[in-house]
């Protein structure tokens, strides 16, 4: 008798979060909706990059590939034209993210199914790593495999997942109200803090412009280091497409080049200083940007994340130097220029190269170990765990040690001069668990399904979590993720994904109590 009670209450849940799912359905159409048109424009616009570079192939095929995206957009318009935004809240907007984010990596591998012969898990891991600005590739020969109008949209697909699409359509779709909000805080990556406005469309608009600029300058400063190089090989015109390819590259902290040998085939020290500093800003918080443009350049130093990011990364920058001294035969300034350039490289999580990084010392690759855990700045395009997270980790372990030899001492965990409560420390170490479980098991599963070795399994597990790219191994710096099997690139296109929404926003929609009222 008392199980007829129970079967029916475990129906009625389902039917309640059958009908919560149903209520979800307009607005997550409209927002799937309206990405895709914002993805089919991008499309075009390589499109026409492919005909100015007179690949008519490659602009027909990102034409076919934008016009099934806008009659699945029309679609979704349709069925979610009574969705109101401004009743969006916490949870739904968690959906709206993670569904909109799912589609987008999908969709983003369209043309290359259209125009390169890829199969759907290569071009699921190939969009997926550039909107998640992890850098990953399955391509061994990436100049010769891919037509300039993909070339282009590989590079774009960095630039506009690195500041966050989702941030991108908050700041174009006023409409959004209220419900923006939630979207914003679901997608930005890293610890939650002030905004910068009291208005997220504003707040997004500005980061938008701030990433605009910063692009637009370091393209300026690119041409002419980039013509100096090229020019014999390359027009004017090609030149500035290699410009723009790689500037949007750097800003979204992808690492996708058009060069099978990454930066380095340029082999140009002007050409590495430029793309290492705007990689630097890039790991910045760019909050910081907008508040320097009001309060002065005295923002950064004050500022515990920069102080220890630059702080890092030259300690890191300079032991790998004098690491690889000898092998450079013993000049100093090119041991710095290429320690300096990979140690950016990797702690930005952008994932250039100018260096075979596994034939340094095993020292160095411990040294940049470390960088592959610590990631950019919050409020970047950076992957990895964050500074904040690591710095407020490093101080609870002082303050638990002080504690430890006296346990009645009260001393809060505190980071730039403010204190951190129980919350966001919960948080944090919250962060930390699901980080080193989705590294373990993707290395488990890349183990046992193709058969690696550790040093494999680990480095691809650990590149895609923290959308680094490239790794050790099998995936190192000279080396593809092409070699893995379907199912395995499929596993860590969702292990990119992870990280660049940084867990929370998709694991929390397979708890049992996400669909309760």
């Amino acid at each position: 008798m008392s199980r007829a009670p129970a079967r029916a209450r475990r129906l009625q849940t389902r039917e309640g979060r059958i009908q919560r799912v149903v209520e979800m359905l307009p607005a997550i159409a409209r927002s799937v909706g309206s990405l895709m048109v914002i993805v089919a424009a991008s499309m075009l616009v390589s499109g026409g990059v492919g005909l100015l570079m007179s690949s008519s192939k490659g602009a027909i095929h990102m034409a076919v590939s934008a016009l099934i995206l806008l009659v699945f957009a029309a679609a979704n318009l349709f069925v979610g034209r009574n969705a109101r935004f401004k009743d969006l809240d916490r949870r739904q907007a968690f959906v709206v993210v993670s569904v909109s984010w799912l589609a987008l990596c999908v969709a983003g591998g369209l043309p290359f199914v259209v125009g390169a012969d890829f199969t759907f898990a290569e071009a699921l891991f190939e969009s997926t790593s550039g909107f998640t600005t992890t850098g990953a590739t399955i391509l061994p020969e990436i100049r010769e495999r891919l037509n300039p109008a993909l070339h282009f949209w590989r590079c774009l697909s960095h630039w506009l997942g690195g500041m966050g699409i989702v941030v991108l359509f908050v700041a174009v779709f006023p409409a959004l109200g209220m419900g923006g909000k939630h979207l914003f805080r679901s997608e930005v990556a890293g610890p939650k803090s002030k905004g910068l406005s009291p208005r997220v469309r504003e707040t997004s608009s500005v980061l938008w412009k701030v990433y605009v600029i910063l692009t637009l300058l370091q393209m300026g400063m690119l041409l002419p280091a980039m013509r100096s190089v090229l020019a014999e090989s390359m027009s004017w015109k090609q030149v500035i497409f290699e410009v723009f390819c790689h500037a949007l590259s750097t800003m979204g902290t992808g690492g996708f080049s058009t060069f099978n040998g990454s930066v380095g085939e340029m082999d140009s020290w002007v050409v590495d200083f430029i793309i290492l500093v705007f990689m630097v800003i890039a790991g910045m918080n760019f909050g910081l940007f907008y508040e320097a443009s009001k309060r002065g350049l005295s923002v950064f130093w004050k500022d515990a994340q920069t102080q220890t990011y630059v702080c890092i990364l030259g300690v890191i920058s300079l032991g790998i130097a004098i690491a690889i001294l000898p092998d450079v035969g013993g000049n100093p300034l090119r041991a710095l220029r290429l320690a300096s350039f990979q140690s950016a490289s990797i702690m930005s999580t952008t994932g250039f190269g100018t260096a075979d990084f596994e034939q340094w010392p095993s020292v160095t690759r411990m040294l940049l170990l470390v960088l592959y855990f610590v990631g950019g700045c919050s409020g970047s395009t950076a992957g990895g765990m964050k500074l904040s997270r690591v710095i407020v980790l490093f101080k609870a372990v002082l303050v638990e040690l002080r504690k430890s030899f006296r346990p009645h001492l009260v001393l809060p965990v505190r980071v730039n001069r403010q204190p951190v409560d129980n919350s966001a420390l919960v948080a944090v170490l919250a962060f930390m668990g699901l980080y080193v479980a989705s590294i373990g098991f993707g290395a488990i599963w890349v183990a046992m399904v193709d058969r690696t070795d550790g040093t494999t399994a680990v480095m691809a597990s650990l590149a895609c979590v923290s959308n680094v790219g490239p790794g050790f191994g099998m995936v190192g710096p000279t080396d593809n993720f092409g070699f893995l099997s379907g199912p395995t690139q499929v596993v860590l296109s969702c292990l990119m994904l992870l990280g660049r929404l940084e867990f929370l926003t998709l694991l929390a929609m397979f708890t049992p109590g996400f669909w309760r009222r």
